[in-house]
């Protein structure tokens, strides 16, 4: 016996018997009562597909050692749309749910957002990979249901790579906190600075009691000086540009993906559904 199976929704299985011993000349098969040979398929129950209607056929094979006839049972064979929803795409959408419940708990229960976040996480690559085994082998590498167990493993790495962004910005905001010094006395001007540098070594120049040459004069001092004063800059630019794509409130994330994450995966189911059923 041999099966072969169509990449279609609507998918072809035959069942064949030869024999490989005798050629056509001293064996010769034949349906005795066409369709009618073949009884009891109309009570046939399968869990992933309908059986459409069959038929019998009489074919031949053309080997090196003869011409050998062979008795083929052909099935036309539907899926049921209802076994993988039930299967496979409501626990992947359950598990999309239960990621989201980590945004209604605190930052600071790390042990149980880490831990919601990584099983939703491993459960999701276990079904990924059962669906992929459960399904038949195809010429199409990528099916409709692969496309929707991508976008839940998104969703649901998604979802822990967002606890890992809010907590890292309420331990930045912790740290600003325990320096003790609110941003607006730390930042000093610069200009300031610089101009009561300059008139200090003005002043020591000034009130020297040896002539000093041209030539003598040493200007590391200076140069030091003005190399820090490019430093301290550097620093304050830099300090600005991270803090302006530093989280200032980190309770605003969780409080925006409580939103985000229902409405876009609503709008990906419907452009899914959408897609696959009518296009």
């Amino acid at each position: 016996q041999r099966a072969r199976r169509s990449p279609h929704p609507e998918q072809t299985l035959q069942l064949q018997v030869r024999n490989r011993g005798y050629d056509g000349s001293d064996v010769e098969f034949s349906w005795l009562r066409g369709n009618d040979s073949v009884r009891g398929l109309e009570n046939l129950r399968l869990a992933q597909y309908t059986i459409q209607r069959y038929f019998t056929l009489v074919t031949r094979s053309q080997q090196e050692t003869g011409n050998y006839t062979r008795l083929v049972l052909q099935f036309e064979l539907r899926r049921n749309v209802l076994y993988f929803i039930l299967e496979t795409y409501v626990p992947s959408t359950f598990l999309v749910v239960l990621s989201w419940v980590s945004f209604w708990i605190s930052l600071d229960s790390v042990p149980a957002r880490t831990c919601i976040g990584v099983t939703t996480v491993l459960s999701m690559t276990t079904l990924m990979i059962g669906s992929r085994t459960s399904l038949p082998n195809t010429n199409c590498f990528i099916k409709a249901i692969d496309v929707y167990l991508g976008i839940c493993f998104s969703f649901v790495f998604g979802a822990l790579l967002e606890y890992a962004v809010a907590h890292y910005s309420s331990l930045q905001q912790m740290a600003a906190k325990d320096r003790g010094m609110p941003k607006e006395v730390e930042e000093v001007n610069i200009t300031n600075i610089i101009n009561s540098s300059i008139s200090s070594f003005k002043r020591k120049i000034s009130f020297a009691t040896i002539e000093i040459s041209g030539d003598n004069v040493d200007y590391s001092n200076l140069t030091m000086k003005t190399s820090d004063k490019f430093k301290f800059v550097f620093r304050d630019k830099m300090g600005r540009i991270v803090d302006y794509f530093t989280i200032q409130n980190p309770s605003n994330v969780d409080r925006y993906s409580k939103l985000l994450f229902p409405l876009i995966f609503m709008l990906a189911n419907v452009f899914y559904w959408a897609y696959y059923m009518y296009f």
